[in-house]
């Protein structure tokens, strides 16, 4: 069975995070304050931090934390702001850290960074 954690707040078809029994599939997020819309910042900090603060949001609202997560995908824009993602992540996540891919390409709203995780319920 699969469930909506917490709805969307745009009007594209997509649910913010998908529940299954264990599972939570937060969908990709970015810096984007969540009440305007609005991309928070032109910098990879504070882009970084707010797409942090969107999925622990979520996490939280599934009875969840970034201990929780198993696995992260990482889209960036530009391949030279991989290392100073690596020191802003290590701000969340901690050894053991989540299994993880990271990618370059172009993102939407001038993101510089987007997030895509998966967390597992403990019993």
């Amino acid at each position: 069975m699969r469930s909506e954690v917490m709805s969307s707040s745009s009007s594209k078809p997509i649910s913010a995070a998908i529940q299954t029994d264990s599972l939570v599939f937060v969908s990709g997020q970015g810096g984007l304050d969540p009440l305007t819309g609005a991309v928070v910042g032109s910098d990879l900090e504070s882009q970084t931090v707010q797409t942090m603060a969107n999925i622990g949001q979520i996490l939280a609202a599934a009875g969840l934390t970034f201990d929780d997560v198993v696995k992260c995908n990482i889209y960036l824009s530009d391949r030279k702001l991989y290392e100073e993602f690596n020191t802003i992540y290590r701000r969340f996540f901690t050894s053991p850290f989540p299994s993880r891919t990271a990618v370059y390409c172009d993102l939407n709203y001038d993101l510089l960074v987007e997030i895509d995780v998966i967390a597992q319920k403990r019993n």
